[in-house]
C-alpha cells in the first residue's frame, strides 16, 4: 500500500524518501496526510520551520518535535514510533558536528525499516546528498515557470536561454524515464 502525498507523489511504507520541492508542495503533502487521519505523523524540524505556519489542519495524529542540535535529532529519530516521519531539513544542524552526519544517515535508514520517512528541503545541499546515497526514492520537483524557480540551480548547471533561467520554447520541461 502506497502513501499518497499529492496527486503524483507516492511513498512506500517502510522507505526512506528525499523530497526537494517548493514549500507549497511539501505543505500540501502534509495537509493531505493530516486530512486522511489514517497515519500517526511525526514532524521533525530544526531551529525554525518554513512549513508549520502554512498548515491549516491541526490533528491529534500529529506530533511535532524540534531538534536544535544534531545530537537532539539523533535522539528524536531513535525514539520515533510513528507510521510516517516527516523531517524538515535544517542545514545548520550539521554545520558544527559533521561527524554526526554519518550516524544520522544510518539512523534514518534504520528508522525507515519501520516507518515511511520523508526528508524535505526546498533546495539540495551536501547534507541531503549524503542522505540521498541511502534513500530508497529521491523526488526533485521544481516550479520552472513560477516565482519559486531555482535560479541558482540554472546558473550552476549552465543553462543558456535568452536570459539565464528562461526555458527555450519547445524545450523539454520534464524528465521522462523509459
Amino acid at each position: 500500500m502506497e502513501i499518497e502525498l499529492s496527486g503524483s507523489l507516492e511513498i512506500l511504507p517502510r522507505s526512506l524518501n528525499l523530497l526537494v520541492a517548493p514549500e507549497a508542495v511539501a505543505a500540501g503533502a502534509l495537509e493531505r496526510l493530516l486530512a486522511e487521519r489514517r497515519y500517526l505523523l511525526l514532524y521533525i524540524c530544526g531551529n525554525y520551520s518554513r512549513l508549520l505556519s502554512m498548515l491549516s489542519i491541526r490533528s491529534a495524529e500529529l506530533d511535532i518535535r524540534r531538534a536544535f542540535t544534531a545530537a537532539q535529532l539523533l535522539t528524536i529519530i531513535e525514539e520515533a514510533h510513528q507510521t510516517v516521519v516527516f523531517v524538515e531539513h535544517d542545514p545548520s544542524l550539521f554545520a558544527e558536528s559533521e561527524e554526526l552526519l554519518g550516524y544520522a544517515t544510518m539512523a534514518f535508514k534504520e528508522l525507515s525499516r519501520e516507518s515511511a520517512v520523508v526528508i524535505y528541503s526546498p533546495f539540495m545541499d551536501d547534507t541531503l546528498r549524503s542522505f540521498s546515497k541511502v534513500a530508497d526514492r529521491v523526488f526533485f520537483l521544481a516550479d520552472l515557470y513560477g516565482e519559486e524557480a531555482p535560479r541558482r540551480l540554472w546558473r550552476r548547471i549552465g543553462w543558456q536561454g535568452k536570459r539565464r533561467g528562461e526555458l527555450r520554447s519547445g524545450s523539454q520541461s520534464t524528465l521522462e524515464v523509459v
